[in-house]
């Protein structure tokens, strides 16, 4: 009986995994003809292969998938079975036609395919294009699996992979600094908010393929236009999703209506406004922080002027002594 579990497992070993990895080879080769890919061995449920990188280069990106996969596979699912195709540099031009004129980074997300494919330009920016494009393919997956014809829902879907990145980059400390204050300020009495007030979340669908340049994520603007934005701050609002899967969990991600995430919003400003000290400032204590600064810039620019106005004042220079100035042969020939 031990004898056979053992050839069992062998078997799998041997004829299932690679099975496996030359799956994912398939499966890019297929969308992508014309290019050499070898599979790479990785850990999690999504199967990695690379054209044109060395064997080092290609197992360390092979293990920032499998990090990234294994923690959107726990939260979301949908990834089993999926692909991520990683393309060197010099190979950018074969996939020119999934990205806008002069982006140096071509990254796509295809749903429908379960495939990530990233030809990078800048190899550096290539965790950020998987940090992101991972959730995009979980999400679609998702979309399918709740009966959704045009994808997830966004802008929801798009700021749930910034939050991803952000999180995978230590970037959410930097955003929560950036957008607390402004929150508050757009609303200091959030209780007050009706759902009508509320981002429409669920206002898009996901495009497919979703292309994107992972160069210009963590930018103010985004990747898109229809990301969720308080006055602009794209990315910055993946705090707002970090609130919501540290007090509902994970499985929240899986609601789609309007109404869930307008009430989630609205406890999400009452949680940024309940930070600040209420005591006998109130809902001014905002509006203090900006007449602060406003009165400091005001200072600074006043004693400047009195900087100016007392170097105008200062009793002018005389003009310099010649001979000072006048060489030894010059003073020879005067004399």
């Amino acid at each position: 009986m031990r004898q056979t579990i053992l050839l069992a497992a062998a078997a799998v070993f041997l004829f299932v995994v690679p099975a496996t990895a030359d799956a994912s080879q398939a499966r890019c080769s297929e969308l992508f003809p014309g290019v050499d890919w070898t599979s790479v061995e990785a850990v999690g449920p999504m199967t990695v292969a690379t054209a044109g990188l060395n064997d080092a280069t290609s197992e360390r990106f092979a293990e920032d998938v499998g990090s990234v996969a294994t923690q959107v596979q726990g939260d979301i699912g949908g990834l089993d079975g999926a692909a991520v195709c990683l393309a060197a540099p010099e190979l950018a031009g074969a996939f020119s036609d999934f990205a806008p004129f002069g982006q140096r980074l071509h990254a796509a997300a295809f749903g429908e395919d379960r495939t990530l494919l990233i030809a990078a330009v800048e190899p550096r920016m290539v965790d950020d294009a998987i940090a992101f494009g991972i959730p995009q393919v979980a999400l679609w997956q998702l979309s399918q699996d709740l009966g959704l014809d045009d994808g997830y829902p966004e802008p929801l879907g798009t700021t749930i992979a910034h939050w991803y990145l952000a999180t995978y980059t230590d970037r959410l400390a930097l955003y929560e600094s950036l957008i607390t204050v402004e929150v508050y300020l757009d609303d200091p009495q959030p209780e007050d908010r009706t759902p009508d007030e509320a981002i429409s979340w669920v206002g898009g669908s996901t495009r497919d393929p979703l292309v994107f340049d992972p160069a210009r994520l963590d930018t103010q603007t985004g990747a898109f236009s229809n990301v969720a934005t308080l006055a602009g701050g794209g990315p910055q609002m993946s705090v707002f999703i970090d609130f919501v899967v540290e007090e509902e969990g994970p499985e929240t991600l899986q609601a789609i209506d309007q109404a869930t995430w307008a009430d989630l919003e609205k406890r999400w400003r009452i949680a940024i406004r309940d930070e600040f000290p209420r005591g006998n400032f109130g809902v001014h204590w905002g509006w203090a922080i900006v007449i602060g600064f406003t009165s400091l810039a005001a200072l600074l620019a006043w004693l400047r002027r009195l900087e100016k106005r007392r170097l105008a004042q200062r009793r002018p220079t005389p003009p310099p002594d010649e001979s000072l100035y006048v060489s030894s042969k010059e003073s020879e020939v005067g004399q």
